[in-house]
């Protein structure tokens, strides 16, 4: 290598630690410049969230708190906001919402929901939505109805914490508006109505698609709410519907335990699915109704382990009618599946009577 060679890898290699160097000095800078703010956010945050509750606990009036909260910069006060918003609810809620709405940080966030790049769209619906103010309601359906899904969404979770069930049937009349979300987390979704949108739930299972999973998730909430006026539409679903929807219409008349949809779920232990006949199967051990043992005898005889062995753990449940014939199954049936699935379940009510409560158990 001759000396102009030596010397440009010498200035090279100088320029390169140079470099190295800043950006190492950079970094440092920048995450202590970020430290500092994260701890000056939650510093301040803390303190404005304390004069919220000191209007709720009568310490200040409306016109001081807003005082307060106007000099605040706007991400102290959304973070003190979202921090309080979700330990209070009802009346408090809605003081503290009024006290609050009228401010230009609220007013800042109802012009950036109107219009602009999605992510500030979607910020700024999750910060209406921590306000109790029906004034905000309009916007948000108008935005929930515009999209993109992202903002459909934060929309929708603000629609929710507020109780809006309008919002909640326009949701289950477009299903594609919600179409990245799960199943799982459409149930989560509807759940953050509330039970009180209940009706507006039924409403809404009418027109619901149960060829995605809004629909289904429908189906599940009210399962899980165990709505007993739900009971006839879940049974026309459960006969009439797709395999998914008959699958969960058989499931939440389960959760339901009501014996008049016993009928409804006998009849579904003819269907040519297995999962239904399986989810029928266990929901027949819900409404105790001995009648359902005569039609459950032939499903341990079934090609499907699940629906032998729930009907087995079924007749189990249904006390001592149930366990009667399970004897008889399995010491005289002729099918060694039947007799095998009767004899996991007499067994478990053996262990379940010499140990109440213990690992196995039947109910």
């Amino acid at each position: 290598m001759d000396g102009e060679s030596a010397r440009m890898l010498a200035v090279g290699l100088a320029v390169l630690c140079t470099l190295t160097v800043a950006l190492a000095v950079g970094l440092l800078w920048w995450h202590h410049w970020s430290s500092r703010r994260e701890t000056f956010l939650a510093i301040e945050s803390h303190g404005l969230a304390l004069s919220f509750a000191r209007l709720l606990t009568g310490q200040i009036d409306a016109k001081r708190l807003q005082w307060i909260a106007a000099q605040a910069p706007p991400d102290v006060f959304w973070a003190a906001l979202e921090t309080f918003a979700d330990n209070v609810d009802g009346d408090e809620w809605s003081r503290l919402s009024k006290a609050l709405a009228g401010l230009d940080h609220v007013a800042r966030e109802r012009r950036r929901l109107a219009g602009g790049r999605v992510w500030p769209r979607s910020l700024a619906a999750r910060h209406l939505g921590m306000l109790d103010a029906p004034a905000h309601r309009e916007a948000l359906r108008r935005a929930m109805v515009e999209g993109p899904s992202t903002v459909t969404l934060t929309a929708a979770l603000a629609l929710a914490r507020i109780r809006d069930h309008a919002a909640l049937v326009w949701l289950l009349d477009h299903a594609e508006s919600l179409a990245p979300l799960s199943r799982h987390q459409l149930v989560a979704l509807i759940k953050r109505f509330g039970r009180d949108s209940l009706p507006a739930l039924r409403f809404g299972l009418a027109a619901a698609d149960f060829a995605g999973p809004s629909g289904l998730a429908a189906v599940d909430v009210l399962g899980l709410w165990r709505d007993a006026e739900s009971r006839e539409p879940l049974e026309a679903l459960l006969a009439e519907g797709g395999l998914e929807a008959r699958i969960a219409a058989a499931r939440a008349l389960g959760s339901l335990a009501a014996t008049e949809s016993v009928d409804a779920l006998c009849a579904a232990l003819e269907d040519p699915h297995w999962q239904v006949r399986a989810q029928a199967a266990r929901a027949l051990g819900e409404p105790g109704a001995p009648r359902a043992i005569a039609a459950l005898v032939p499903c341990l005889r079934d090609a499907s382990w699940w629906v032998r062995r729930n009907a087995a753990y079924a007749m189990g449940r249904l006390g001592e009618a149930g366990a009667a014939q399970l004897k008889v199954i399995a010491t005289f049936d002729g099918d060694p599946y039947a007799r095998g699935a009767a004899n996991e379940v007499l067994q478990a009510l053996e262990w379940e009577l010499e140990s109440p409560g213990g690992v196995s158990r039947v109910g």
